[in-house]
């Protein structure tokens, strides 16, 4: 299209009072209509409302518009909705573009000239923007429904079964013989002290009667290789009886869930808690495991009449605290209780964690049954565990107050840090997608994008991504498998970004700066032609690529140098 074809339309919102009372609207409309190629100039009171996106669409249409501008509010909140206006009126909607005079002018500018004078500055770059702007088409690619879940745990086994239908296969891959994780040993869980393996046992065997979910047990991920829709998977079965060789298992997905579970701090770092060193010093699992086979005995077969249960075991260490630990601490005071009611229960804590109406009155509950609590201000550091002959062990302690203490016991319970899972870094590599500080898996965003990652069609659950309960677990692998369900739909295509990066052959040199910026993992390294290539369809548009480019061989679609260049000379001059 020649220039002077262009027939350009611009559109200011008033946005209710929000931009009309602070931007004289037709001084703007006034100062713009006359530039060149503008066709249109008009004010509406609000363009996103239903009415208003109705006249958006029969205004592209009278006037034959080839490109329009809408200056109005964040292109955060209404871009998708004007571009979906476009393509609903025959325009192409990458030709169209958000000036924002409501966050940028309206309500940052109390003086409502000077906001005025700003407003028509922004309108006159997306003016001269727009006419640098290419129409881009999208593009449909196949995908393939089934779905990945790494961790044969809670999480997975939840994810797994909401997920499996006649129309969509699921692999669970668990690393161990069996299903089920830690909770196959849990006698009973909080707060309702409910039996775990009930709950366990009978997801299990749904699981295995599910004739769309296949169980690959002793197993682990290879690698896991393509994108959101299209991802090749390899896995490797170990050997079974005589067999010598690993088994290699390989088959595609579109989507992948992350349910890794956790592992435990080992107190043997933290030297003065005396485990591994003292007879009848355990950790939780340990005595969850003691507890399930019917019987908690001490070394010499005898049952204890005093037990120490000490919190927080590592939390200075690792530096943060693991939400569940307090809570599952008062249901072994309980399963102590149960089993030897006269038995002595002293805990010692730094704080309290029982969030929720239902944890709070399961702590009430569980303290009127006679328990002792000494608060130390940091039992990484304020205790020592010594063993005294004949009598048994001693937890020494400073409280909180400064004040000095002792209780004798006859088995210490540990509640070590909640870490994450011995393969989280490994995997983590394999899928390129981001672990924190604590080695747990991140999500896209804390509020907005809980169980996302920052790899399309990659999700998290439960402990993978950080301590959590089990009925958090489920409800986070419930999210994750719901993000799936709603975009990954048997029989539809998905769309990529359109906005993505392009390299110039001509200008690449093939120094690799790309490859090392790209979060997405969508450049490649041709090594015939010594170039940088962009898979189109992982590619997100973010743009480091460009930025980071020496040799300015990369553009961004819709962001090109031109377009930029222009818009921001316009706003500036």
């Amino acid at each position: 299209m020649e220039k002077n074809e262009f027939r350009i339309g611009v559109y200011v919102c008033e946005c209710g009072p929000n931009i009309a009372e602070s931007i004289d609207i037709d001084k703007v409309l006034e100062a713009i209509s006359p530039l060149d190629h503008v066709v249109v100039a008009e004010r509406y009171k609000l363009l996103c409302s239903g009415d208003g996106k109705t006249f958006l669409g029969e205004e592209i249409k009278k006037e034959r518009l080839t490109h329009l501008v809408v200056a109005a509010c964040s292109p955060k909140q209404h871009e998708v909705t004007f571009m979906t206006v476009c393509e609903n009126a025959d325009l192409n909607p990458y030709l169209f573009q958000f000036a924002n005079i409501r966050e940028q002018c309206a309500w940052i500018i109390e003086d409502k000239e000077e906001a005025t004078q700003k407003a028509i500055r922004h309108i006159k770059a997306a003016i001269r923007r727009v006419r640098y702007h290419s129409p881009l088409e999208k593009k449909e690619i196949e995908c393939n429904p089934d779905a990945l879940i790494i961790g044969g745990g809670v999480a997975g086994i939840e994810a797994s079964l909401m997920l499996a239908n006649p129309t969509r296969k699921v692999y669970l891959v668990e690393k161990t013989s069996s299903l089920g994780g830690a909770l196959k040993d849990f006698k009973q869980v909080f707060p309702n002290m409910v039996s775990g393996s009930s709950i366990i046992d009978r997801k299990i065997q749904d699981i295995l009667e599910n004739e769309h979910i296949e169980v690959i047990t002793d197993a682990k991920i290879e690698h896991v290789l393509g994108f959101f829709g299209n991802f090749e998977v390899k896995v490797v079965k170990k050997s079974e009886g005589d067999v010598k060789e690993d088994n290699e298992i390989e088959f595609n997905v579109g989507a992948v869930i992350v349910a890794t579970g956790y592992s435990l701090f080992n107190p043997k770092k933290l030297t003065n808690y005396g485990y591994g060193k003292f007879d009848n010093v355990l950790t939780s699992l340990e005595f969850e495991k003691m507890n399930y086979s019917g019987n908690i005995l001490l070394k010499n077969g005898q049952p204890p009449r005093s037990v120490g249960i000490i919190h927080c075991v590592g939390r200075k260490e690792k530096g943060y605290c693991s939400e569940v630990c307090c809570l599952y601490s008062l249901k072994f005071a309980r399963y102590l209780k149960d089993k030897l009611p006269d038995v002595n229960i002293s805990h010692v804590y730094s704080d309290l964690c029982i969030p929720g109406k239902s944890y709070q009155k399961f702590y009430e509950e569980t303290k009127e049954k006679g328990l002792d609590f000494i608060r130390v201000s940091n039992p990484d550091v304020d205790i020592e565990v010594a063993e005294k002959p004949g009598e048994g062990l001693v937890i020494k302690s400073k409280t909180d107050t400064g004040a000095e203490t002792s209780v004798i016991v006859d088995m210490i319970i540990l509640a070590p840090a909640i870490e994450p899972g011995p393969d989280s870094q490994k995997i983590a590599k394999m899928l390129n997608i981001p672990v924190g500080d604590e080695g747990f898996f991140t999500e896209q965003h804390e509020k907005i994008g809980p169980v996302a990652t920052s790899i399309d069609g990659i999700y998290i659950a439960g402990c993978a991504h950080g301590p959590k309960s089990i009925q958090d677990a489920i409800n986070q692998s419930t999210a994750a498998a719901g993000r799936i369900l709603s975009s990954l739909i048997p029989g539809e295509k998905i769309v990529p970004e359109v906005r993505t990066s392009e390299i110039s052959e001509s200008l690449c040199t093939g120094c690799k700066t790309c490859l090392s910026v790209c979060c997405y993992s969508a450049i490649t390294f041709d090594e015939v032609k010594k170039i940088s290539v962009v898979n189109e369809v992982i590619c997100r548009g973010c743009g480091n690529c460009v930025a980071a480019c020496p040799s300015n061989a990369i553009n961004l679609k819709g962001f090109t140098n031109k377009q930029i260049y222009n818009e921001v000379m316009e706003a500036v001059l």
